[in-house]
């Protein structure tokens, strides 16, 4: 017999797992919309402090919609970033949105110095103070919103198709968790694969219990971000795309970029790739200086929170050596949870917000979830998110049925949860998790792909799938790597045959024996679902006849 723990029930209208920016911003936007609404948010750390925006640079996608039309951004991207794949409704519903987010983070206590920085056409950078998870939480309290910490949400109750809430578990005592609600809302960030160190909080937990809830996955492909990073200090090369050398002293940036770009592209992982196999490596950066995390320049000066962070921290603008090796690094960024225009996903009653959902909005095409080639958009997609989903989901609870919660299930669930903890012997949740990175973490696995190498790595993907039911776990910490061990697994696996699928290059995605983009073919999202335990992969047409937007020829 395993341990039994004590059960504690709770109930609300709305349930929103995540308590980073996007879960924060929901919750305070739909009591705003719906003060009758009961909300409650569970954070598997501590909310304020949780997701990923206190934890980088701290940037604001900015769009001056006094000298553009968000129709002329959506066209750029269409052709330049997106390549097609986008949903341009909601990317033109985002940009428009632009200075309303703005002005309702400031209007709920976030510092945003209003100093502009140039990332592209059109687009430009503010900075954000790193404690605006700990504005959110406080406007969250002050909104009447039940904040729960510590607590990690494990799996999604159901009831006759619909969401009947969640059941999860305490990481201080193991207390288990039934929440009893009408529309959940997953802002659990996306899948990182634990690898690089400012994004390895995105452990693809909420994705997962998604899939299991038979939730549909849209472009799980597109989780392959990568960068370039300093092969001894492992620190980020933040722009160093535009500076690439190799062994010769020559200037390999202009093989694939033909000006200094302020966005990442997965051509410039490409080409170290090629470098490396024609012998010519290692390859280099001939810069002055390496960017810090934010901490420099005028952007920094007026984020006080974050100024006492980095200088704790020493990561100011330091000197760069003028040959300083580097090597691609994965960061991953899968977000596959498919909803649409307000958020909802394929389950009546579930929502998704943040990287749980950003490829699976459809919106930003062909590259993986932010910076992939959009810097800045990463929090503002979550504020984004977070406003018309929370605003979605106070809409849809006015008129929603009450819902059971079916107590085999959560019996069922239950056992689920704990059962690495019950296991007399077993393997480490590092021995699944070591798996997947080797087969991950290689550029020419995950970003500039072959059918031969795919299929090799779907064989050694079989191994950790069979130690799945395998993972021991000694206390509540260990039990919840298990479960994001098991995320990993089925992230690697949906990637893996997606990309397999997907017979073209797109975006940032590149295939080495598909080397064109096939607008003929390929002008399709790759949905992935759970049918009874099976996963089924399946396309779909992007709707290109009704968006304004159209490719400019079969290739490009």
């Amino acid at each position: 017999m395993g341990q039994e723990f004590k059960e504690v029930r709770e109930s609300a209208d709305i349930l929103i797992v995540g308590g980073g920016i996007a879960g924060l911003v929901a919750a305070v936007s739909a009591k705003e919309k719906n003060p009758d609404a009961s909300v409650i948010v569970v954070e598997k750390q501590v909310c304020g402090y949780g997701g990923k925006a206190n934890k980088g640079g701290g940037v604001l996608q900015y769009f001056d919609l006094e000298h553009m039309k968000p129709e002329d951004f959506v066209e750029y991207h269409a052709h330049a970033v997106g390549c097609y794949l986008g949903d341009q409704e909601t990317m033109k519903k985002y940009v428009a949105m632009n200075n309303e987010m703005i002005d309702r983070l400031e209007g709920w206590g976030v510092v945003i110095p209003k100093v502009k920085m140039p990332t592209g056409p059109m687009t430009f950078m503010f900075g954000i103070d790193l404690d605006s998870c700990i504005k959110m939480t406080a406007q969250c309290r002050k909104n009447g919103v039940k904040l729960f910490d510590k607590v990690t949400v494990s799996d999604l109750l159901t009831d006759n198709g619909k969401i009947a809430g969640a059941v999860g578990y305490s990481l201080l005592d193991g207390t288990f968790y039934v929440f009893q609600a009408k529309a959940v809302m997953l802002a659990t960030g996306s899948q990182n694969y634990r690898v690089s160190e400012m994004w390895s909080n995105g452990r693809g937990d909420g994705i997962a219990a998604a899939y299991r809830a038979g939730a549909e996955m849209r472009n799980a492909e597109f989780g392959n971000f990568g960068q370039l990073f300093q092969k001894e200090s492992f620190h980020e090369c933040v722009f160093g795309e535009n500076n690439m050398y190799n062994k010769l002293g020559e200037n390999v940036t202009k093989n694939f970029r033909r000006f200094s770009e302020s966005d990442i592209s997965a051509t410039a992982i490409r080409e170290w790739y090629e470098q490396m196999s024609e012998g010519k490596g290692p390859i280099y950066l001939h810069i002055p200086k390496r960017g810090g995390a934010g901490g420099g320049g005028p952007m920094g000066d007026a984020r006080p929170y974050g100024q006492a962070f980095w200088s704790l921290q020493n990561l100011g603008e330091e000197e760069m050596d003028q040959e300083n090796e580097v090597v691609p690094g994965l960061v991953g960024e899968q977000s596959p949870i498919r909803v649409d225009g307000d958020m909802a996903a394929s389950i009546p009653g579930l929502f998704a917000a943040g990287d749980s959902c950003y490829c699976g909005s459809g919106a930003p095409g062909a590259v993986p979830a932010p910076p992939g080639r959009n810097r800045g958009s990463g929090i503002l997609n979550a504020v984004f998110a977070g406003i018309v989903g929370g605003e979605s989901m106070a809409e849809f609870v006015k008129t929603a049925a009450d819902v059971n919660v079916c107590e085999e299930q959560v019996a069922k669930l239950k056992a689920d949860a704990y059962q690495p903890l019950n296991l007399e012997e077993g393997v480490t949740a590092v021995d699944v998790i070591d798996i997947v990175q080797e087969i991950m973490c290689p550029c020419e696995n995950s970003i500039i792909m072959s059918q031969h190498r795919l299929d090799i790595c779907l064989r050694k993907l079989e191994k950790a799938k069979a130690l799945l039911g395998k993972i021991k776990a000694n206390d509540f910490h260990e039990m919840l790597g298990a479960h994001e061990a098991e995320a990993m697994v089925l992230s690697c696996e949906m990637h893996l045959k997606a990309a397999s699928m997907r017979h073209e290059s797109r975006g940032w995605f590149l295939r080495e024996d598909f080397p064109l983009m096939d607008n003929e073919n390929w002008l399709k999202w790759i949905i992935v679902k759970n049918v009874d335990g099976e996963m089924t992969l399946t396309t779909e047409d992007v709707p290109i006849d009704k968006y304004p937007v159209k490719p400019l020829g079969p290739h490009s």
